[in-house]
This record gives structure tokens, C-alpha cells and sequence, in this order.
């Protein structure tokens, strides 16, 4: 595994978010040492994972993060403190080198990604897609009735593609207004195809706003990843991280 603090990263600008791709499954080793970069909270969000794998998977996602950012700050990743929002998004705390910092992180089956960049209130999610029995009766659930139906109106064989491509746009959406799941999938419309950046309408705390949503590239095979940003639609930079 190369050494991250070898590796050059690119300068962030306006208008562009690095989005970068990694492995959360690590070798024992690799996860003490990004462990011993956590804080005392990190740590014991950690602990409550009842099963190693998942255990591993958040340490190494947490403290991959925390390098990334440590490297963009200019500060030991050990020393960076957080905020976090009323729904728990978490964010980076106004420090000197790290005024202007934004970032998100999800993780699926494995992989992490994490946008930085210096628009605010990024949001992204990233899936491994798969097929599973429920899908559809999720998406009448949760998703609007147009939407459910383009997606029920597909080849059984190209649901679960279509699916997790409404699911990470949607989810990008939400966690970018900071919310998660606590706001509603169905409030907002996205397109059946969901391969260009596309604007949304929808209400935060009563008050119109709109997000851009558009389509990360997959470096990983099998997933499929989407960046919401208050707009305009910013240029995607991927990485793998920190490299073969």
C-alpha cells in the first residue's frame, strides 16, 4: 500500500469537487494505525458495531477521511475536530487552513468515497448495485408514483441499476440539506435516466432551495455514486485513494 502522505493531492478550486475512492476492507494493521488517528467519539462509534467487519469499515472510512482532510488543511488528521448538525451531518470545525472546507463520505459493501471541496453542503452516496426482492415495493414507498412506475415499467434484468441510481441521487440530495432520511424521498423528482447533472426543487424547513445532482464516475465496478450541491453543477474529479 503506497504511503498517503507520498502522495500528491490536486488543488481544490471553485466549481470543482474531488470525490475519492477507496477500500474499507483493510488488513489489521492498516486499520490500527487509522484507528489511532480517531477521536474518543469516533472510537466509540466504532465499538458499537457488533461485528468486526463493520467495526473495520467505519474505522477505516473514518480515518481515511481524516487523512484526506488533514492533508488539504495542513494538519495532523489526529488533530482535526468536528461539528456536527442537528441531524448529525458532520463538519469540519472553522480552524485556520480549514475555513473553506466542505466534505461528505458514504460507504458501501467494501468502498468508501468522500467529495471535498469548497462548495458547501456537499452531499454523496455511493452503492454497490445488486439485486434484492424488495426493491420495487421500497420504491412505491418512498420514491414518487412517476418514479416507481418508470422503474416497475423496466426489464426485471435493469431494475436494480435503475434503482440504486434513484436511491444515491436521492440520498446525495438529502444528506447535502444535512437531513438524511429524516426528509422525505418522495418530496422531490429526479429523472428516470439520472446520467447528466439535473436540477431539483424542493423545500428545507419551509423554504424553497434547489440542489444540482449529478453522476460520479464509478471507478469500482458494480456501483454507481451520485454529488448533490446547492449549485451550479461542479466539474467531478475522481481518484482512487491512495492509489495501487
Amino acid at each position: 500500500m503506497p504511503d498517503e502522505a507520498a502522495v500528491a493531492l490536486p488543488r481544490l478550486e471553485r466549481g470543482v469537487v474531488h470525490v475519492f475512492w477507496f477500500a474499507t476492507d483493510l488488513p489489521a494493521g492498516s486499520l490500527d494505525e487509522l484507528e489511532r488517528v480517531l477521536d474518543v467519539d469516533e472510537r466509540a462509534r466504532a465499538d458499537r458495531f457488533h461485528f468486526p467487519r463493520d467495526r473495520g469499515r467505519f474505522i477505516a472510512a473514518r480515518g481515511r477521511l481524516r487523512a484526506l482532510l488533514g492533508r488539504y488543511a495542513k494538519q495532523a488528521p489526529a488533530r482535526l475536530e468536528f461539528d456536527t448538525g442537528p441531524c448529525g451531518k458532520p463538519a469540519l470545525r472553522r480552524t485556520i487552513g480549514a475555513d473553506q472546507l466542505h466534505f461528505n463520505l458514504s460507504r458501501s459493501d467494501g468502498f468508501g468515497v468522500a467529495a471535498i471541496g469548497l462548495e458547501e453542503e456537499l452531499g454523496i452516496d455511493v452503492e454497490r448495485i445488486r439485486p434484492f426482492d424488495n426493491a420495487l415495493a421500497i420504491a412505491e414507498r418512498m420514491f414518487r408514483p412517476e418514479e416507481y412506475r418508470a422503474l416497475r415499467a423496466l426489464p426485471e434484468e435493469a431494475q436494480p441499476a435503475a434503482f440504486f441510481r434513484y436511491w444515491t441521487r436521492k440520498e446525495a440530495v438529502v444528506k447535502s440539506l444535512g437531513r438524511g432520511l429524516s426528509h422525505p424521498l418522495d418530496a422531490f423528482g429526479l429523472s428516470a435516466e439520472g446520467l447528466s447533472a439535473e436540477w431539483v426543487d424542493l423545500e428545507r424547513d419551509g423554504v424553497p432551495t434547489v440542489r444540482c445532482v449529478v453522476p460520479v464516475p464509478p471507478l469500482r465496478e458494480g456501483f454507481v455514486a451520485a454529488l448533490a450541491t446547492p449549485g451550479p453543477p461542479p466539474a467531478v474529479r475522481c481518484w482512487d485513494w491512495p492509489g495501487e
